[in-house]
């Protein structure tokens, strides 16, 4: 897991200096243990502070590198790595199936000198070309410069846990894992996209799909890659999640289809395991993360560290049920705690890692998580996100069944419903957060009459689309991209390494393929995910009802250690508010807000708003 940067303009010259190891600099937590540049005519990379005697003044192309040591601790596997002559990379992300690729390389006659993933890549490229993406599996963002073809190769996982942002440069293109190291290149001024602000009032969500906060700043699509050379940029695709999933076998019962997700499930934590660092896991009293623990423990890791966060919110409070089920899987459990005043020192440092709006306080929570675990030296984090929008775990796709079944068996529909309102904690839970899943339905605040600019006119399917189409959208446009960006930037910010096991491709390829009455079985949600952790012996787990939102009590916050930024937007709204909303119309919302004090939707509204103030504020100084 590192931070990579770079420029390419093939057949031309660009300027360079010791500007780009500072523009590199910029994501130093993303690799605190080595670094590396590396221009072509070079044997060898070479340290990032050597570029400051360095009397070289332009190139065609150039590599950065920050590393964070997981895999082959040794030199050997620094970057920017190089295969002869022909070809250099700079790599971010893990392949878990390095050990599988290298073998089968070796018997095609190609020799490894380290022990790690990155000199896997460089192989498979010499190998399979463009044939090679699909081989890996991993999470990964890659800049690889084939000389022999005169062109560089950017390539991003098949979901978007690693960032790859890249825009127009000179004459030719510069890339990075974030935008604050573009930002540090020569004649780069940032500029606010005001259709992703107004589309974060509308939504709530900071990226649709692979969007970035800037013009003229983008990232490149999950599943995809990007060729410039001296012809041009090309790109195209190497992962089609549909396509995977028409290749699924169908099960003959919900037995075999449950017997065949712990089968893949085993396989993904297996290999998410490998590591030459101590491994962990974020753990709630949820499915997803005791799943993942009782994976691993079973796997035979012996003080397996877990971390679980807590609040003063009963609501959401796992702590207890947490900490029996590490007992019980022989877990060395560390308790987090995320309070008021605490978030309200690091906001604006939060704010700079996310280069977004922070969405809500539970990235706060999963922030504190990823420092707790630097701490105690566990650099490798296991997590459950992903499970939700594979599986349908949220209460949406829970409604759209209730729903579904209404219309196609409606002798059935009172069951279901019965059961979904158990599953939810009743009606006032309804009452209290439908709006998390049933929009204005939900009595949310509708924002759209303040925004000043055209909003992307696809939305977010409705709990009335098929269930299959409503996780395809989640994963690939509207709730993973955003997890993911939280939870990269929260780990890195730390110095670790967060791994997603429900995001295996064959798991989640399984998963979408399965029918409805399969993930929502006997009333139970995720029904094949809870056989297996059942199997694992984590049954009190499995089976309790109820799902709690991971966070703390944000709307509490708003009126303790919140209250100053709160009162700085409603008094004094930065400028750029006007670029996209109707300013007189936003002093309103802050008046009437006051009326719906103690209301979640209300409240979650106007964090949004203020978590934007601080964005523009930290990123657009007046």
């Amino acid at each position: 897991m590192c931070g990579i940067a770079g420029l390419c303009a093939p057949g031309h010259e660009v300027p360079f200096g010791p500007w780009f190891a500072d523009a590199a600099e910029q994501a130093r937590h993303r690799g605190p243990d080595a670094d590396g540049w590396w221009v072509p005519g070079m044997d060898a990379a070479e340290p990032l502070f050597t570029l400051a005697d360095d009397p070289l003044t332009s190139t065609e192309v150039a590599l950065g590198f920050l590393r964070l040591a997981i895999l082959d601790l040794s030199p050997t596997g620094n970057q920017p790595m190089l295969s002869g002559d022909r070809l250099a990379l700079a790599f971010n992300g893990e392949i878990y199936n390095y050990i599988e690729l290298r073998a089968e390389l070796a018997a095609m006659g190609y020799q490894s000198r380290s022990t790690g993933d990155s000199e896997v890549i460089l192989h498979a490229w010499d190998a399979w070309g463009f044939e090679a993406l699909p081989r890996l599996e991993g999470m990964f963002a890659i800049a690889l410069w084939d000389r022999e073809r005169h062109g560089l190769l950017l390539a991003r996982d098949r979901f978007g846990e690693k960032p790859l942002f890249w825009m127009p440069y000179e004459d030719g293109i510069a890339f990075a894992s974030e935008v604050k190291q573009l930002a540090a290149m020569p004649n780069v001024t940032l500029r606010l996209d005001p259709t992703r602000a107004a589309a974060f009032l509308a939504s709530g969500r900071p990226f649709d799909g692979a969007s970035s906060w800037f013009e003229g700043i983008h990232q490149l699509e999950p599943g995809t890659w990007l060729w410039i050379d001296a012809d041009g940029i090309k790109q195209g695709r190497y992962h089609d999640l549909a396509a995977e999933v028409a290749l699924v076998e169908p099960a003959s019962s919900p037995d075999e289809w449950a017997a065949r997700f712990a089968s893949a499930l085993a396989d993904s934590v297996r290999l998410r395991l490998r590591s030459d660092v101590p491994v962990g896991t974020s753990l709630s009293a949820g499915v997803d993360s005791s799943a993942v623990m009782a994976e691993a423990t079973a796997l035979g890791h012996i003080g397996y560290h877990s971390f679980t966060l807590g609040s003063d919110d009963p609501r959401i409070d796992e702590r207890d049920e947490a900490r029996a089920f590490a007992a019980e899987m022989r877990s060395v459990w560390h308790e987090v705690v995320a309070d008021p005043a605490g978030f309200a020192e690091v906001w604006d440092r939060l704010t700079w890692h996310q280069e977004a709006p922070v969405a809500g306080t539970s990235l706060y929570g999963q922030w504190r998580v990823q420092e707790a675990a630097r701490a105690a030296g566990v650099i490798v984090m296991l997590d459950g996100q992903g499970a939700d929008e594979v599986l349908g775990g949220y209460h949406k796709f829970f409604a759209g069944h209730v729903l579904r079944t209404a219309a196609r068996r409606p002798w059935a529909a009172p069951a279901e419903g019965a059961r979904f309102l158990r599953h939810v904690g009743g009606p006032r839970a309804v009452f209290r957060d439908g709006y998390r899943y049933l929009g204005r339905a939900g009595r949310a605040p509708d924002l759209g009459p303040l925004l000043t600019v055209p909003l992307p006119s696809e939305s977010a399917p409705s709990v009335r689309a098929g269930g299959r189409r409503m996780r395809i959208a989640d994963i690939e446009r509207w709730s993973l991209p955003n997890l993911l960006t939280f939870a990269d930037r929260n780990a890195m910010a730390h110095g670790v390494e967060m791994r997603l096991p429900f995001l295996a491709p064959g798991l989640v390829a399984l998963a979408l393929a399965m029918p409805e009455d399969v993930l929502v079985h006997d009333g139970w949600t995720k029904w094949p995910l809870r056989k297996a952790l059942a199997a694992r012996g984590g049954e009190v787990p499995a089976w309790r009802r109820g799902k709690r939102w991971f966070g703390v009590p944000q709307a509490a916050w708003l009126d303790e250690a919140l209250a100053e930024p709160v009162r700085g937007w409603v008094e004094e709204p930065h400028p750029l508010w006007g670029s996209f909303t109707d300013t007189a119309g936003l002093r309103a919302f802050a008046t009437t807000w006051r009326e719906h004090r103690g209301e979640p939707a209300w409240d979650d509204a106007v964090f949004l708003m203020v978590a934007l103030d601080r964005f523009l504020r930290g990123f657009f100084p007046a």
